[in-house]
């Protein structure tokens, strides 16, 4: 019984995340909440993810980029990409300077970050938005794995490596492979 519930509750977030209904953080808590309720997780069970020190990082990265951004520090990476007037300039500079963060901030976090100053660039410039996300987002995810907390994945193996067999990664074990990414 309990795998047809999972499927259940599987198949109706799916559907919420297709349709767009509800946002992904309260879908994905509806999911926790559901499958407690329906007795298919016990509640220490339920919890354990937001115990978890790849949880906890990757909270601490939202709250640092939240801060980034409120604190105006970002206004002036805003101007300087506002007033590149070239297409190929404004997207290495982008492309540089969200590398440099997108190590040491999550990635995720990271583009949440700069969307809307590349959005406000292209704006003012007159140029398609669409042909700057993906590259923004690219870039985002390659940076993001130069370093063990640039991506949520690169915390949760680091953690699964320490309760399994007590070993862990250093900060720029993954570097040598993710700068060659970057550049590419």
């Amino acid at each position: 019984m309990d795998l047809w519930l999972t499927l259940a509750v599987m198949a109706g977030a799916v559907f919420l995340f297709m349709t767009e209904k509800l946002r992904v953080d309260v879908v994905a808590l509806l999911v926790a909440v559901s499958l407690l309720v329906l007795g298919v997780v016990t509640l220490p069970e339920a919890l354990s993810g937001f115990s978890n020190q790849a949880t906890v990082m990757v909270a601490a990265m939202f709250v640092l980029s939240g801060a980034l951004q409120r604190n105006g520090a970002l206004i002036a990476v805003g101007d300087l990409l506002a007033r590149i007037r070239w297409k190929w300039l404004f997207l290495l500079v982008m492309m540089s300077l969200v590398a440099g963060v997108a190590a040491f901030v999550n990635n995720t976090a990271t583009v949440a970050v700069f969307l809307p100053l590349v959005l406000a660039a292209t704006t003012a410039n007159r140029w398609a938005p669409s042909k700057f996300l993906i590259p923004l987002s690219y870039i985002s995810q390659a940076a993001g794995v130069c370093t063990l907390i640039g991506t949520s994945t690169n915390l949760l193996v680091d953690s699964m490596a320490r309760e399994a067999a007590d070993v862990g990664f250093t900060l720029f074990e993954f570097a040598p492979l993710g700068l060659v990414f970057v550049g590419i």
